[in-house]
């Protein structure tokens, strides 16, 4: 991958630079802007591993809105995970995503989404921001919370406006929903070490759908938040009263914006007494 001119080594340090470089081998986009922007975050600031998320060799993964599967090369190639999988409701993403990840055997791809309950739903696809595809698409909204991260990173109004030209342009698709806990039932999971959650705004879903006897399952939980009607501090309660240890924090470039990282992780189990 070619650092791009916006890109300086003032401003990316060796170390990250290195993560960016090595995972934009092995990932696939047919955007290029989008892909190095996704790299950039997952890579270069490791955004899922953040609050003492942490994970390694062994460990699994539920990537639920997997995208063109960055993250899930990530934490295969930098982390070494044993397993990924990876769910990608939109046809034409879910493609990207299998080119990605065909030749990474620790990576199982899903056309699914996760919900509250299994269903079959139309879907938001928007390819020229096919990360912001979604069931609660709104270009309206969509397209205010871009704008807002552009002028973030020093853009002016009119270089942002240029940038989201024909980017909510979208067709309407249908995909199929089912739920972490029917899915954990399929697999015969027993452990989940890192719950990764980045579905635009149908996070809540997500979470009401895996029930009350799967959640000891769940090691860590990262997800990205859109905190509308107070949407973050809903899922912190939840969180916090399942027995984690939870943190937010928000990016510079999404100040001004909903858009917020929910960490949670379960506390250290006490050592064994001796005796």
């Amino acid at each position: 991958m070619t650092r791009p001119p916006s890109v300086s080594q003032d401003n990316a340090d060796n170390e990250a630079w290195d993560r960016m470089a090595a995972l934009g081998q092995v990932v696939r986009h047919r955007d290029a802007s989008q892909l190095w922007f996704q790299v950039a975050e997952i890579a270069g600031e490791q955004t899922y591993l953040r609050h003492g998320v942490r994970l390694g060799p062994g460990d699994v993964v539920l990537d639920v809105g997997a995208n063109v599967g960055v993250a899930a090369a990530f934490f295969i190639t930098h982390c070494g995970v044993r397993l990924v999988h990876s769910f990608e409701p939109v046809g034409p993403v879910f493609e990207m995503l299998e080119e990605t990840v065909k030749d990474m055997p620790a990576c199982i791809p899903h056309n699914l989404g996760m919900g509250a309950a299994p269903a079959t739903m139309p879907i938001t696809y928007y390819p020229a921001a096919a990360a912001m595809s979604g069931l609660y698409a709104d270009p309206v909204r969509d397209s205010a919370v871009v704008r807002t991260a552009l002028l973030n990173t020093g853009l002016t109004a009119e270089e942002a406006e240029e940038r989201l030209a024909g980017l909510w342009e979208s067709e309407t698709l249908t995909c199929e929903l089912t739920t972490v806990s029917v899915f954990l039932a399929e697999e015969a999971l027993e452990r989940v070490d890192l719950l990764k959650i980045d579905v635009e705004r149908a996070e809540l879903d997500v979470l009401v759908g895996i029930e009350e006897q799967d959640w000891p399952k769940i090691r860590q939980v990262a997800l990205e938040v859109h905190d509308e009607q107070g949407r973050c501090a809903r899922i912190e309660r939840m969180l916090t009263g399942l027995g984690f240890s939870v943190a937010t924090d928000q990016d510079a470039a999404m100040a001004g914006t909903s858009v917020r990282m929910l960490y949670a992780i379960r506390p250290p189990e006490p050592a064994a007494g001796r005796g």
